[in-house]
């Protein structure tokens, strides 16, 4: 969770409102996360000589919960492998799309992945999003 919310702060935070930041900031705690666990969700890590710098949350529904990377290793193909990876990992559950609430900054990330919005921008407890779908079909 420290990744996670280091890189929160940094690039996401500044677009949210206190509600809004107050809000993630309850989901992304280490008890949260244990409970999602519990529930069926999984957590795939990306590293680099032995550093974590990369990571995704993937709940049982093919829901990408969070993925975050380093600040430092934006830009180095990290998240696109973490996406291919929970794909994997979904189509092996038998699932054939992922979604995503997509922070309005990483949008274009996102969309170079394969998703595809499926409105406009929301707002629900202060938290900025775009939902959007990545139909999975065959590897």
């Amino acid at each position: 969770m420290a990744l996670v919310l280091a890189v929160f702060d940094e690039h996401v935070a500044p677009t949210f409102a206190a509600e809004g930041v107050a809000e993630f900031r309850r989901y992304a705690n280490p008890e949260a996360l244990a409970g999602r666990l519990r529930e069926g969700a999984v957590v795939l890590a990306a590293r680099r000589d032995g550093e974590l710098v990369g990571v995704v949350e993937l709940r049982a529904d093919g829901h990408l919960s969070q993925l975050f990377v380093d600040s430092a290793q934006q830009g180095l193909g990290i998240g696109g492998e973490l996406v291919r990876r929970a794909a994997a990992h979904c189509r092996a559950r038998g699932g054939g799309r992922l979604t995503v609430n997509s922070s309005p900054n990483a949008l274009g990330f996102y969309r170079r992945a394969g998703f595809d919005p499926l409105s406009g921008e929301q707002l629900r407890n202060g938290i900025r999003f775009i939902p959007m779908e990545f139909e999975l079909g065959e590897e």
